[in-house]
């Protein structure tokens, strides 16, 4: 029987009425309402900040923008720069939101841009509070190759009560459309955290569910299961003495060839802080990795990552799949711990190495040695390692201490396949920036940055030429304020090439105790020793 979608037909409705009341227009009398005015020496104060000399993606939506209140007229001239360096402009009037570009005229500027290779040229003028018009110095968009069509994030809120709210979304990047994937509203409320895919393929994909029922939702070809987390008296069957801890199958890194994936097993504290600038932090207390077997349902224990003398976390997989690069720092000692009893102290004492160990996928083992790649130390640990799929370039985060970079002072730093640094200022601010993936092409880096007010993490995109990054972008939204009043942090912004196909009623039923999957079975323990 054929079901109404009445809740996506009230959505499509309510985009509509927006669209008509806040929508720039096209007119053809926008400079006589507004005139020349003063030429202004500084640049048009657009929010977000999309000013000159910005890199976008040829298949991204419009970026709508707006100008402070003291400007109570806004109009712009926009178009394509032909080859005499002009351009054929047509002109927009704002709405009351700000400027809103009409979706098929912004995908047609779009075309024409890419096929022709010149820049969109946008001339803003606008009328002061004070009577006064100006004309603002053109700015220049250049459109370059596509992104990925969709982007994944959770809405987190950066208050002691995160978890109590916690939703996955998918974004389709070449409109305003979204969609939720999972909702902790019908999960008790628990927190999930880590999606991650296989190549960027949205039906391959894994998610960390915690308490009240840890396991980890496990998606293959669209294909759901639930992996179990084994008990303790389970797992003392499973290892010997000396290799016994709590396993939890949180941070994944799917294997390029899709059938391994690698598990941090991290168990962790936390700390809150009063200023802003530290105001959450996660504390490792034991953590390792594990090595998945996707086709025979299997935990590889191998003494390279899973160790007793440090904590190991953050994996990921080199494009070829040759090498694992993750994050490490030595067990905390007794002494540490007796000097810094308090864990919100002790976190600023432990600093994390960049190494990484090559893998055997026709054998299912690492084979030492360990390289340490960047060596952790005061002022600096790292974290987040991501290779790009072209197999050249090495992104991670550089914080003050810890392997969670959710305070400020993080950067992004980057380091090409000898080793050799690449230039990432354009990428930092004062503020923390984390949380980074590329795009499948290679050429996009969306990462979370808190630099607009310090508290609230949003995903910027910046475009990377095989050289170097451009200056990042925020995620265009339609309607041009809307950072302004909303009050929730983007985590984990993580771009794939297709729709999802779960929905939160699915991953709702496959969290529930009793529906899960057996616990994965240990592979022969002649790796627990090399």
């Amino acid at each position: 029987m054929y079901k109404v979608d009445y809740i996506g037909f009230l959505r499509n409705i309510r985009t509509w009425v927006w669209t008509v009341a806040c929508a720039g227009v096209l007119v053809t009398g926008c400079g006589r309402t507004i005139g020349d005015g003063v030429e202004s020496d500084f640049a048009a104060p657009l929010y977000p900040d999309y000013g000159d000399s910005l890199v976008i993606p040829c298949n991204i939506a419009p970026l709508n923008f707006a100008l402070p209140d003291s400007f109570t007229k806004i109009c712009v001239e926009i178009g394509v720069e032909n080859p005499q360096g002009t351009a054929t402009t047509k002109r927009l009037r704002a709405g009351k939101r700000g400027v809103v570009f009409p979706p098929k005229y912004w995908t047609e500027l779009l075309r024409e841009a890419h096929t022709s290779q010149n820049p969109i040229c946008l001339v803003v003028k606008a009328r002061a509070a004070s009577g006064r018009n100006y004309t603002f110095p053109m700015v220049h968009w250049r459109v370059a190759d596509s992104i990925d069509s969709y982007l994944t994030y959770r809405l987190v809120q950066p208050t002691d009560g995160v978890y109590n709210e916690l939703d996955l979304w998918e974004r389709c990047m070449e409109d305003f459309s979204t969609r939720k994937l999972v909702s902790n509203s019908l999960m008790n409320h628990n927190c999930f955290n880590c999606h991650t895919y296989h190549n960027g393929d949205a039906a391959s994909m894994s998610l960390h569910f915690r308490n009240p029922s840890n396991g980890t939702l496990l998606m293959v070809n669209g294909d759901l299961k639930k992996i179990r987390v084994p008990s303790q008296e389970e797992l003392a069957e499973m290892l010997p003495p000396e290799k016994r801890m709590p396993l939890n199958l949180v941070y994944p890194a799917w294997h390029p060839g899709g059938d391994w994936i690698v598990f941090s097993t991290r168990i962790e504290g936390v700390g809150g802080y009063a200023a802003h600038k530290r105001f959450f932090n996660l504390l490792d207390t034991a953590s390792n990795l594990v090595l998945y077997d996707v086709i025979h349902n299997q935990l590889v224990f191998d003494t390279l990552v899973w160790t007793e003398d440090f904590e190991e976390t953050w994996p990921a997989w080199s494009a070829d799949g040759e090498w694992l690069y993750f994050c490490r720092t030595d067990k905390v000692s007794a002494d540490t711990v007796a000097r810094y009893a308090n864990p919100t102290d002790r976190v600023r004492h432990i600093y994390f190495d960049l190494v990484r160990v090559r893998f055997s996928a026709a054998e299912g083992r690492f084979v030492p040695p360990v390289e340490v790649l960047a060596h952790g130390g005061p002022g600096g640990s790292y974290s987040v390692p991501r290779m790009n799929p072209n197999g050249d370039i090495l992104v991670y985060c550089k914080a003050l201490f810890n392997s969670v970079p959710y305070h400020a002072y993080g950067d992004l730093l980057a380091m090409d396949r000898d080793g050799n640094a690449i230039d990432c200022a354009v990428l930092n601010s004062p503020e923390s920036e984390s949380w980074h993936e590329w795009s499948s092409n290679g050429k996009w880096l969306v990462f979370a940055s808190k630099r607009g007010d310090g508290l609230y993490s949003l995903p910027y995109f910046s475009y990377f030429d095989g050289k170097s990054f451009h200056r990042p972008f925020l995620l265009p939204q339609q309607d041009p304020r809307f950072y302004q009043t909303f009050l929730k942090a983007f985590n984990l912004p993580t771009l794939v090439r297709n729709a999802s196909p779960l929905t939160p009623q699915q991953a709702a039923a496959l969290q529930k105790e009793g529906l899960e999957n057996d616990f994965p079975t240990p592979a022969n323990h002649q790796h627990l020793a090399h």
